[in-house]
């Protein structure tokens, strides 16, 4: 107790005049921090990057035109940013009757105090609920302006939710719309662009787009120019919306280039491709490089490979705008080397259970053009081109029995029917040369110095065959080895012997021939006026 009370004696004795000084030190440091925070205040409301007019200023930047924002809140806690409500974009001079360019239900846009002292252009994020972007015809984009966006803004990330794009068409057709699932941009500016990610649904063909790279910087008013690059995969397309063929494709691929000419590389499978008037479905690949203006839609097709079993078809050409035509020409040149005609016809001739009449190596080459009227694929296909069949024979088990017989009578054997004879899926078929010409216009397929050769026998012949109703005109002659009566038996030869006069060649019979009915139902018999023909 005593040194307690020791230590109280000596403590030093506090001035209440020293207290009071204290105090009022501590108040005016507080008095001066609240009115620096005051000016620093004033300074930020002032001089704040997210107020109405700065916002105003950098998008009509980015998007020029006639801008209005509905309503417009300035949010500075807990992250400094705004929220436009009701945006929307104009081409200049443009009618109320012309939708508006851009459209966004909400514009969320959010920084930190951080970004103000560190990164003072850098915006962290951007939100946009309820976007709507309307692609103008060509004539009309003109009036966005030109020239690259001189922003210093970059913008971590922008993310658009359930999106629309529509791009305008001619005439009274429908816009094209695309549902964007989600779409997102990294490191966004106007001297760089920006990395995206994308997920949409393509309308023609219906199907998945699912796609990653990088876009810009984007050129205000010339989006030919605009730089893009990466990869994409398209699944579950449905080719059925293209008028005379079905199938559902699957296609992988890379891309860069500029948005008018993005050189593409990639390959695409269809499974179960189908001509409908064939009436059965066959599987084909497909491997391409391609020249895409993805301003206009326009396809410039340089090398695509398309496998169908153990043939190869090489194309090249373009589907892409003509003239005046609303709408896309389809122009296509196709050429098969060292192919198999039975991987070729059953894409074309209808019926399952004997799809390829005719199977051997072949060569073609053929010019395909199709205008965009809108109607059918076999009303609207043009086709002008050559073929060659080497080495052929027929797969029907009773066109082979016929063809054989007829090539064994042709030659002056006489085959006798045995008595117990072969099934007719087991007879050997006789060896056939085939080659012609064929211009096909408004479903008729008109074939010209059409050639058919086996053993004994020789055809010329020519005339048409629709390909809708796959009726059969042709006329023409057949050159045999031997004369009528030796290819006949019975009375049938003494006939023929009366005959043999009227057809006897130096090097054989001729005898003129016409061959009508339907493809799945032919009638052979003698053309009895055939100079008309």
């Amino acid at each position: 107790m005593n040194d307690f009370a020791v230590e109280q004696e000596d403590a030093p004795e506090v001035h209440p005049r020293q207290s009071r000084a204290g105090h009022r030190w501590w108040i005016k440091a507080l008095a001066a921090l609240c009115v620096l925070c005051a000016i620093a205040a004033g300074i930020l409301a002032y001089h704040f990057p997210f107020s109405r007019k700065t916002v105003s200023e950098s998008l009509l930047e980015s998007f020029p035109g006639e801008l209005k924002i509905d309503r417009f809140e300035v949010r500075y806690f807990p992250h400094p940013g705004c929220v436009a409500e009701g945006v929307t974009f104009r081409l200049k001079s443009s009618s109320a009757a012309v939708p508006p360019l851009v459209t966004i239900r909400k514009l969320t846009i959010q920084s930190s105090y951080l970004n103000f002292l560190v990164r003072p252009h850098l915006v962290s994020r951007i939100e946009l609920d309820g976007l709507r972007v309307n692609v103008p015809l060509p004539m009309d984009a003109g009036r966005l302006g030109s020239g690259q966006g001189t922003s210093v803004i970059t913008i971590g990330e922008v993310i658009a939710h359930d999106a629309v794009l529509e791009v305008a068409r001619h005439g009274d057709k429908t816009p094209l719309q695309f549902d964007i699932h989600d779409l997102s941009l990294k490191s966004a500016s106007a001297k760089s662009g920006a990395s995206y990610r994308v997920d949409l649904r393509n309308p023609e063909p219906p199907g998945e787009i699912h796609s990653t790279g990088h876009i810009g910087p984007f050129q205000k008013g010339d989006f030919a120019e605009t730089p893009a690059s990466g990869e994409y995969s398209f699944d579950r397309a449905d080719l059925s919306v293209f008028k005379g063929i079905a199938g559902v494709l699957s296609s992988k691929g890379k891309f860069a280039g500029s948005l008018g000419k993005l050189d593409v590389e990639g390959g695409a499978d269809i499974p179960n491709f189908e001509v409908l008037r064939s009436g059965h479905a066959l599987p084909l690949r497909t491997r391409f490089v391609l020249a895409v203006d993805a301003t206009n839609g326009d396809v410039a097709i340089n090398n695509l490979t398309a496998m169908r079993g153990g043939t190869n078809i090489a194309v090249n050409g373009s589907v892409a705008h003509r003239g005046d035509m609303h709408g896309k020409f389809t122009s296509l040149n196709f050429t098969v080397r060292d192919g198999h005609m039975e991987d070729l016809l059953p894409i074309f001739v209808a019926g399952h259970e004997h799809p390829s009449p005719l199977a051997g190596e072949t060569n073609l080459t053929a010019q395909v053009t199709v205008p965009p009227r809108g109607k059918r694929l076999l009303e609207e296909l043009a086709l002008d081109g050559d073929f060659d069949v080497s080495d052929g024979h027929f797969e029907k088990a009773t066109t082979k029995a016929s063809v054989d017989k007829f090539s064994a009578g042709a030659s002056g054997e006489k085959k006798e029917t045995p008595a117990n004879p072969a099934p007719a899926d087991s007879a050997e078929s006789v060896p056939a040369q085939l080659r012609g010409h064929v211009v096909l216009r408004s479903t008729i397929a008109t074939m010209t110095d059409v050639s058919l050769s086996i053993p004994g026998a020789d055809a010329n012949m020519h005339g048409t065959f629709n390909v809708i109703s796959q009726k059969i005109d042709f006329h023409g002659t057949v050159r045999t080895n031997a004369d009528l009566s030796q290819q006949s038996s019975g009375a049938k030869s003494i006939f023929a012997k009366m005959l043999d006069p009227f057809f006897r060649k130096k090097r054989g019979t001729v005898v003129p021939v016409v061959i009508s009915g339907t493809y799945r139902d032919p009638h052979f018999g003698l053309d009895l006026n055939p100079v008309n023909k």
